[in-house]
């Protein structure tokens, strides 16, 4: 009988090969040992629940490990829950009406009409002619991204939308100016999103998943109430933290002159525009005076905007601006979602996780605070805010609950602490976007000086809305 020599016989040279092509591909290699894992270590789960375990890591070995898109692996995950876990295929279809998601393109529409007609510019331009020194031209720059919150829903068409903004500014500074500037526009726009329940599209599907598995639910007022506040206070406490680690002392107080950003000759469409998307805000901000649900008063103002003769807008040029893919994703997440729940799996991972701690008899708070810092540190492993919001809130609100904490404060505490992903370029579009500006911007080093100050501010601050603002404000955090 001949021997057998690992490497030259046609077995053994097979069987290395497929060695080989794993190591190459660790994603792979990582999703057999997952769903093995899972029939061996959780076999006490129900086989719906082991499925529904083994899609969701299947979808964070894609998220995570691979160049796959956010998007199509979000939306194949979904397919796979619906069909093997909920057993119902509909729920794909289903998704994509949910009102969610019609709230999130008709703020695209919104956002659109805005970019179309400038207002963005001239916001900018007006804040920035009132800037004495670099600092006041700081924060009136954060100002005006504070108030785009309210209109664009997605952190990286803001991004996109400032990125002209910068670059007039940006034109005639020096390299420490420029860096500061760059480091200034990512961070404000991710940390103020918060402000708005459009102002990303984790707001939306965190609202949608409070909504199924917590025992509440949230509107545009009320996440305003408590998000403004904190996103003010996130913002504007940043950009000074650029300004203290990025700019020298002599230049925060030296004199700025503004430069032209918005053109001279005003768009005629400007004016109905800004009095539509007064508008809408008002009627998100009333609903409890006239019951009009949010997603109702910004379908109308998308019609509004884009109407011949009104608007002015064209509705095809509009309707290119949607972010496609990330509708798809929250559609594929509220499935994804509700094959979590709905299979057990999530009620036994937060019991897993709760009993060792039950005994320790935490307070809400401090509940609270485990989970910010679950947030606040997610990023460096799930580099999508909304992917972030999908993996980590049906646990925390089932665990919450358990605890006897409000699940409310649960969905708030860890939105907020999610909206943080400075410490690595890929770990947010803007971040990436505007690393990546030519004339040389910021580098990986710079994001850690930031981020070294940014984390610990942004704990602080959530431990004091969380603990004083948000119950003064009439939260209360026992459940």
């Amino acid at each position: 009988m001949p021997a057998i020599v690992f490497g030259e016989d046609r077995d053994g040279g097979a069987f290395a090969k497929a060695l080989a092509g794993l190591r190459a591909k660790p994603a792979l290699a990582a999703s057999l040992v997952a769903v093995a894992l899972v029939e061996i270590v959780a076999s006490g789960l129900d086989a719906e629940a082991r499925r529904a375990l083994q899609i969701f890591l299947l979808a964070l070995i894609g998220w995570t490990l691979t160049k796959l898109d956010d998007a199509f692996v979000a939306l194949a995950a979904a397919l796979a829950m619906a069909l093997l876990v909920l057993d119902e295929p509909d729920e794909m279809f289903e998704a994509l009406g949910d009102e969610i998601v019609w709230l999130m393109l008709a703020a695209f529409v919104l956002a659109a009409a805005a970019r179309a007609t400038g207002l963005t510019d001239r916001l900018a331009s007006l804040a920035l002619s009132r800037a004495r020194t670099t600092r006041g031209a700081f924060h009136a720059l954060t100002a005006v991204m504070l108030a785009s919150a309210f209109v664009a829903p997605s952190t990286s068409g803001r991004a996109a939308l400032m990125v002209p903004i910068y670059e007039r500014i940006a034109e005639a500074r020096g390299p420490e100016a420029r860096r500061a500037l760059a480091l200034l526009f990512p961070t404000v726009i991710l940390l103020s999103a918060f402000a708005s329940l459009t102002g990303a599209g984790a707001h939306a599907l965190a609202a949608q998943i409070l909504d199924e598995i917590g025992d509440g639910e949230i509107g545009f007022l009320s996440w305003a109430l408590y998000g403004l506040p904190f996103a003010a206070a996130s913002s504007f406490l940043s950009a000074e933290a650029v300004l203290r680690r990025f700019v020298p002392r002599q230049e925060r107080s030296a004199a700025f002159t503004a430069p032209v950003v918005a053109e001279t000759v005003p768009d005629r469409r400007a004016g109905p525009v800004l009095a539509i998307l007064g508008a809408v805000l008002l009627g998100w901000l009333t609903k409890p005076l006239h019951g009009t649900d949010e997603t109702v008063v910004a379908l109308i103002g998308a019609c509004a905007v884009t109407a011949p003769g009104l608007g002015g807008v064209d509705f095809k040029a509009a309707v290119k601006g949607v972010e496609w893919p990330l509708i798809l994703f929250m559609a594929a997440t509220v499935v994804i979602a509700e094959g979590l729940d709905e299979s057990g799996l999530v009620k036994a991972a937060a019991k897993a996780a709760l009993d060792p701690l039950q005994s320790l008899g935490l307070p809400p708070l401090a509940w609270l605070l485990a989970i910010a810092l679950a947030g606040l540190l997610s990023h460096l492993v799930i580099h999508s805010r909304t992917a972030r919001v999908a993996v980590l809130l049906p646990p925390a609100l089932v665990a919450a609950e358990a605890a006897g904490v409000s699940t409310l404060a649960a969905m708030l505490t860890l939105v907020a602490a999610t909206g943080f992903c400075q410490l690595l370029m890929v770990s947010a579009k803007p971040v990436a976007l505007f690393g990546q500006l030519p004339g040389g911007t910021f580098g990986s080093a710079d994001l850690l000086r930031l981020g070294a100050v940014l984390l610990p501010l942004q704990l602080i601050l959530i431990a004091l809305f969380a603990g004083v603002v948000w119950p003064l404000l009439g939260l209360d955090l026992a459940d």
